[in-house]
């Protein structure tokens, strides 16, 4: 979230971040590294109470076991000791006086003494008082996950590969000293080292990179990235690139009907309907059988996840993620195999989508049976349904796992500096003229459109909906909100968008109408108000994961169109915030009237703060079914990649706009803006409206441009964001600049 710098006497609180007193290094955490003199956030709850927030600060340079004394006067008259032998942790907590007016300033400083080795250091902690508002709640609830993080993570220092790492991790995976819960509570204990790849993903998607990124030395996080970094590798296997051998032509056998309906068991349409081929132009593979390589970078290698969960495809999604948002394609591996240790990370993440290219599943066991639906009803089962993945290489089709490798062949593409070369361009076409048969297969046509009369239940208003190895109609494990946003990440990955329908006010319906299903499907449920993650997407965590993906990195034709309003084609299912477009609601920052806004719920931000637990890990909001909340250690990592509102970079932040009157040439916006790492150009794009739909009106090579040729208005405001390009692609989307033009 965006940071106001509210400070009082701002000149007499410039003191070191970290000062050196007598030899002990003291830290202190940073709410972004790169502008240290950032204050944290606190607010206050009422009149009377404050927000807890946590002062995080450790001090690496004592010998573990080493008594520590720690003073910490936080700056507003009050101060608390303490003494403790765990130089990573010497954090408290405060509650700064509620009575305080928004922009007052506190600088807290930390004591140290080091009574074993008779050392002593000090360092400060800023803090600013900010008002009740959504941007503050988020911001506390980002400051303490990132803090309990840091506390549960385990770390040593081991020989790997030949060389001696400080690694660490939260896994409890071979080599591993044991999880480190606080308070006894074992919610980051998880088998597998995936886990390990999410954390350190948090991490950086919170502006705290490993050193190989930029981190400094000064933020005790890099630390914690560069060991969960080491820790990743160590997971990663090696096997040979291959080829993929696609039966099936994916122009001809994708396709719904015109009415909206299925086709029939021999593949006709019913009734007047006709086909509507939804990819009829793909020339992918107009003479099956067609084979093809995956190696893009002809190194013979396709990497993989080798986690210790026994799903290979499921956990490899996390490991490109987390490396391509270091921002930094070429660091390399610290360790692992041979293959990946010394191996850039743009490197590595080619070699695992070399990986996932060979994985899809591309035929089933009678061949002649694919997809051209001859005898058997679609949807039913996953079998001959397009190219999907399943828990292991080309086992079958399955959306909750198909989601983790659409989100890294996203990543792979819109990494800023992870692009594709010509090889890789050309068969993530393939990759994504296959899927498309799976979405088209797996999605519930079958059942009535949503009525909006929802909350959701069992009456057969799914329409839209996706379902686990096929149409939710006939698959409904794990429910509809886990695998329903699964299938609008893998439409983001196809360049499957929204379209026209006259029920949006268009003056036509598109006959593709799979996203405006899918998001209509969602939209209706998505204040119900239900209390299990089955029937509510809000308390499923793992499903609003997948949301928040589908939203920001919508791709209509390959143009990335992050989503703001959540939209429905169903009448009057969002009546409460008039600012709003009509019948949408803001997915991320709508309030209810019980968190002082008028939305019809709280979108995924509140609902996210609501659910954090004081010590600063979210837990339990997952579906089950008997696996004993094996979903729930992830759920910390995720809340907090949500609540940044981003995926796998951290984007443009701070776009600002000025208005001129007119005057000689007309009147002109002037938009600034932070660099972007590794981007080639700069979209600017303009909308009338607040969230979109924005147009561009241009592109710049520097961080700053002038739109004022094509008849900007004196007195109306206007809508600017822009987004970086790497190459030729999108890489995310900044936040939106509001402009008015002065008369």
């Amino acid at each position: 979230m965006g940071k106001r710098l509210s400070f009082i006497g701002l000149a007499m609180l410039i003191l070191p971040v970290a000062t050196w007193a007598a030899g002990l290094t003291v830290l202190t955490v940073p709410w972004d590294p790169t502008h240290p003199l950032t204050p944290h956030t606190t607010y206050p709850i009422s009149s009377t109470a404050e927000a807890t927030v946590v002062l995080g600060a450790t001090a690496p340079s004592a010998a573990p076991g080493d008594s520590l004394n720690v003073t910490w006067v936080f700056g507003d008259g009050t101060s608390a000791a303490f003494t403790t032998t765990n130089q990573y942790d010497l954090s408290t907590t405060h509650q700064y006086p509620a009575s305080a007016a928004a922009g007052t300033a506190w600088t807290a400083v930390i004591t140290v003494s080091d009574t074993t080795a008779g050392t002593s250091g000090t360092a400060n902690y800023y803090v600013s008082q900010e008002a009740n508002i959504l941007s503050s709640r988020v911001n506390v609830a980002i400051d303490t996950g990132l803090w309990y993080m840091h506390q549960t993570m385990w770390r040593t220092n081991s020989p790997a590969n030949g060389q001696t790492v400080n690694w660490g991790g939260w896994d409890g995976q071979s080599g591993s000293p044991g999880c480190k819960p606080v308070a006894g509570l074992a919610y980051d204990c998880y088998g597998s080292a995936v886990i390990d790849a999410n954390n350190v993903q948090a991490f950086e998607v919170s502006g705290h990179q490993g050193s190989q990124a930029g981190g400094p030395a000064t933020d005790p996080y890099t630390d914690d990235v560069d060991r969960g970094l080491a820790r990743m590798f160590a997971f990663l296997a090696v096997t040979s690139s291959g080829s993929n051998t696609y039966n099936y032509n994916p122009a001809t056998v994708n396709y719904g009907c015109s009415d909206g309906t299925a086709p029939n068991t021999t593949g006709a349409c019913g009734g007047a309907a006709t086909k509507v081929f939804y990819n009829a132009s793909t020339t992918t593979c107009t003479s099956p059988p067609c084979t093809f390589k995956f190696d893009a970078n002809s190194n013979g290698n396709a990497t993989y996840s080798a986690d210790g969960s026994g799903e290979v495809i499921y956990t490899g999604g996390p490991f490109v993620d987390a490396m391509v948002a270091s921002g930094t394609p070429t660091a390399t591996a610290s360790t692992g195999a041979a293959g990946v240790v010394g191996q850039t990370y743009a490197t590595i993440v080619t070699d695992m989508l070399d990986y996932y290219g060979l994985c899809q599943y591309e035929q089933d066991a009678d061949p002649g049976n694919q997809p051209t639906y001859n005898g058997y009803t679609r949807g039913d089962g996953y079998s001959a349904s397009g190219g999907g993945w399943l828990y292991t290489c080309q086992e079958g089709d399955d959306n909750s796992t198909s989601q983790w490798a659409a989100i890294s062949f996203v990543s792979g593409l819109r990494g800023s500096g992870f692009g594709f070369n010509a090889a890789a361009a050309a068969y993530f076409k393939v990759v994504q003229d296959y899927n498309n048969v799976w979405v088209t297969n797996s999605q519930d046509v079958q059942n009535a459109a949503p009525t909006g009369a929802d909350p959701y239940n069992t009456t057969g208003d799914d329409r839209g909906a996706f379902g686990y190895r096929g149409s939710f109609y006939y698959s409904n494990a794990w429910g509809p909100f886990a695998v329903t946003p699964s299938g609008m990440v893998q439409m983001a990955m196809d360049g499957i968008g929204r379209t026209t329908d006259t029920a949006f006010g268009d003056a036509s319906t598109a006959p593709d109408q799979r996203w405006n299903d899918a998001e209509t499907f969602y939209a209706d449920n998505f204040c119900n108000g239900e209390t299990s993650a089955y029937n509510n997407p809000k308390y499923y965590t793992y499903g609003m994961l997948s949301f928040t993906k589908s939203m920001l990195l919508h791709d209509p034709n390959g143009s990335l169109a992050p989503i703001q309003y959540l939209r429905t084609k169903t009448p009057g299912v969002f009546t409460g915030d008039a600012s709003d477009p009509t019948n949408t609601i803001d997915w991320y920052a709508a309030l209810s009237p019980a968190n002082g806004g008028t939305d019809n719920c709280d979108g995924i931000a509140q609902t996210l703060v609501s659910y954090q637990n004081p010590l600063g890990y979210w837990y339990g909001h997952d579906y089950d079914e008997g696996y004993q909340n094996a979903q729930s250690p992830f759920e910390t990592a995720w809340s907090i990649i949500m609540l940044k509102k981003t995926v796998f970079v951290q984007c443009v932040t701070n776009l600002a706009g000025r208005g001129n009157p007119s005057g000689q040439g007309g009147a002109q916006v002037t938009l600034t803006w932070s660099g972007q790492a590794n981007a080639t150009s700069y979209d600017i794009l303009r909308s009338s409206t607040s969230g979109g739909p924005y147009v561009q009106v241009g592109t710049s090579t520097v961080t700053s441009y002038r739109d004022g040729d094509d008849g900007l208005v004196p007195s109306d405001t206007y809508y600017y964001v822009v987004q970086p390009v790497q190459g030729t692609t999108e890489v995310c989307q900044s936040n939106q600049a509001t402009v008015t033009i002065p008369k």
